[in-house]
């Protein structure tokens, strides 16, 4: 086998620029990348209320005014439809 390098072949066995610590992380990079977008997609999902168990009225003293979801004056950054301040669901975090 020649190794001048206008054959082919012996280019082709030949160790490319691209060592193989930066083929990897390359592409740990873009699998990373990928795996992402399924997560901001999701992020930007709002829940049904019925999935949330949403009530119109408190429980235990919490309710949706005092929630941080809370969008006045009837939205929610979680939960889907119309929301009232007085209302409740399982995804209550209080205010900090």
């Amino acid at each position: 086998m020649s190794n001048s390098p206008s054959d082919p072949i012996a280019q082709t066995l030949e160790p490319e620029a691209l060592s193989r610590r930066t083929l990897l992380s390359g592409a740990a990079f873009a699998t990373a990348a990928v795996g992402l977008t399924p997560l901001r997609a999701r992020a930007q999902q709002k829940v049904a209320q019925s999935a949330a168990q949403y009530q119109a009225s408190p429980k235990n003293g919490q309710q949706c005014s005092t929630c941080s979801h809370f969008q006045a004056p009837s939205s929610c950054q979680v939960v889907d439809g119309s929301i009232s301040p007085n209302g409740w669901c399982a995804l209550y975090t209080k205010k900090s």
